[in-house]
């Protein structure tokens, strides 16, 4: 069973294959398909979302679409957090003068245009499921140009560059809210479980294995501070390769996207009809009002860990002195990840355990906690605690975000289904789009306003402080400021959302009838995936 980076290069294959067997037909002859499983396919029925499953799933160009939207995702998620590894060093290298704080908010700001564009183009989709792929297309054009603008930010050199550039590739990314009703709209409630987490699990692989990106360019000629640096410096550095990388990636995925997805629809078979003639439950609203907050704040704590890991490992930890150490900061999040993603794939996909995404729902914020509870400066603000401590807390966080999002929107998009809301999907899963960017701004927002490497006092950029020598960073009278009050707070914060996970799960956690509702003897949970 391949896993999520797998599945996006098998559908490329896929695509590869569509194209031999096109330029085989216009030289021969269209090609008979042989009917599956030795049974007769009435054409005349096929077209009908009525048709069973199996059929459904086993069609090429559905196929097709869903490794194309499983593939633009995670180029869309790897692009949030490409810059990661160099984003801090780089923002205090180019935005001093006063300006530190606002770290945070350029970092954030990539999700404050997310919250913006996912429900407008959630939107455009609910009108007309034919925009599906203009959405699409129009969301990797926009991100692609703040990739662009990003790549320029040091020739620039103002830091209002950065801000903007992550603005404009966060407009383009709101379209994985899309992905996410795409694959509501094309699958049962069985099939959700491996396709809707398949997904969620490539973007939190993606948003991990993102920093590495960094280490790619490791070693590449520094910008120097007090000018001089040529213009092919200021362009292709450490700090903006992340942008470039991105930028060419989105322009290879774009081109693969525009053949392989087809726009979803009742007469090519690929939407499944789910109880159409059943309104809307208006127990959808009490959902939202109960879950939505829980899930605001549980990405909060998330992000504001993440956002400032770089911060924790040279102000607190200080095992970062020179760029060549920041692979340190996160080689763990992305091992962590990395199992997550593994732990989940292996109990819901692979085991085929039935609804399993309710069990790590509740399981993943504790993971969460223990990152936090980790990395609390115990013995006072100024004491350096073991590295272990960092990278333990760096893993524990890795395996919590992947469990989580893969957990909580499969759990959110079942609830959709039970409450019959096929006409509204899009807008409301980019109500859900929403609720998840509009955590990834706050929490680097607060974590940012508050926290920041200084020396103990509160002062930037001292003698015994600073990251303004190029590679060489002087971490050694560093200090996570505030670390002890926020970190503490942070932890009693995440402590009462598990409590809250647990009684929404007690008040919303069955399905209805889906629970009860045996599968037949020749249908996997994985079916259609293999």
């Amino acid at each position: 069973m391949p896993g999520p980076i797998g599945l996006a290069v098998r559908g490329i294959a896929h695509g590869v294959r569509g194209v031999k067997k096109q330029w085989k037909e216009r030289k021969e002859g269209p090609v008979e398909e042989e009917a599956t499983d030795g049974v007769d396919i009435d054409e005349s029925k096929a077209p009908e979302a009525e048709q069973p499953g199996n059929e459904d799933l086993q069609d090429k160009s559905k196929r097709q679409s869903y490794y194309a939207v499983l593939l633009l995702g995670f180029v869309f998620a790897l692009d949030f957090t490409a810059a990661l590894m160099s984003i801090q060093p780089f923002w205090y290298y180019i935005g001093g003068g006063g300006h530190e704080n606002l770290y945070g908010l350029t970092f954030g700001s990539y999700d404050l245009t997310q919250m913006i564009s996912a429900p407008i183009l959630g939107y455009f989709v609910d009108r007309d499921f034919g925009r599906f792929k203009s959405a699409f297309v129009i969301a990797a054009i926009v991100n692609g140009c703040g990739n662009l603008l990003y790549a320029f930010t040091a020739l620039i050199d103002h830091w209002w560059s950065m801000l903007v550039a992550r603005l404009i590739s966060g407009l383009g990314a709101g379209a994985l809210s899309l992905g996410a009703a795409y694959v509501t709209m094309v699958t049962t409630m069985e099939q959700r479980t491996a396709r809707l987490g398949s997904y969620r699990i490539s973007q939190s692989l993606a948003r991990q294995l993102g920093p590495l990106v960094g280490f790619l360019f490791l070693g590449l000629p520094a910008l120097d501070q007090e000018g001089g640096n040529s213009t092919a410096l200021q362009v292709f550095n450490w700090y903006t390769m992340p942008g470039w990388f991105t930028f060419l990636t989105v322009v290879v995925v774009f081109g693969l996207f525009l053949y392989m997805f087809t726009n979803p629809s009742k007469e090519n078979g690929h939407i499944v009809t789910k109880d159409a003639g059943k309104e809307m439950s208006k127990e959808v609203y009490t959902f939202f009002l109960f879950y939505l907050p829980v899930h605001f704040g549980i990405g909060l704590a998330i992000w504001a860990f993440v956002s400032n890991l770089f911060g924790l490992a040279a102000g607190q930890f200080h095992i970062v002195s020179d760029q060549v150490d920041n692979w340190r900061v996160f080689v763990g999040l992305g091992a962590g990840a990395v199992g997550g993603a593994y732990l989940y794939k292996n109990l819901t996909i692979l085991k085929g355990i039935r609804h399993a995404e309710r069990y790590f729902l509740a399981l993943s914020p504790c993971f969460v906690l223990c990152a936090w509870l980790l990395t609390i400066s115990y013995q006072g603000a100024t004491d350096v605690p073991p590295a272990g401590l960092f990278y333990a807390s760096a893993v524990v966080m890795g395996i919590g975000i992947s469990t989580y999002y893969a957990s909580s929107e499969t759990f959110f998009s079942k609830k959709l289904t039970q409450y019959h809301c096929e006409g509204t999907i899009a807008k409301f899963i980019g109500l859900y789009a929403i609720v998840s960017a509009g955590s990834r701004f706050s929490g680097p927002l607060i974590a940012g306003a508050v926290t920041r490497v200084s020396d103990s006092a509160g002062n930037v950029n001292t003698p015994d402080c600073n990251f303004l020598n190029g590679d060489q960073y002087v971490t050694g009278g560093c200090v996570l400021y505030n670390i002890v009050p926020f970190f503490s707070a942070m932890a009693g914060f995440t402590f009462l959302l598990i409590v809250s996970v647990a009684l929404i799960l007690l008040r919303f956690g069955s399905y209805g009838e889906a629970d009860f509702t045996k599968k037949k003897n020749n249908e996997k949970v994985t079916e259609g995936l293999a």
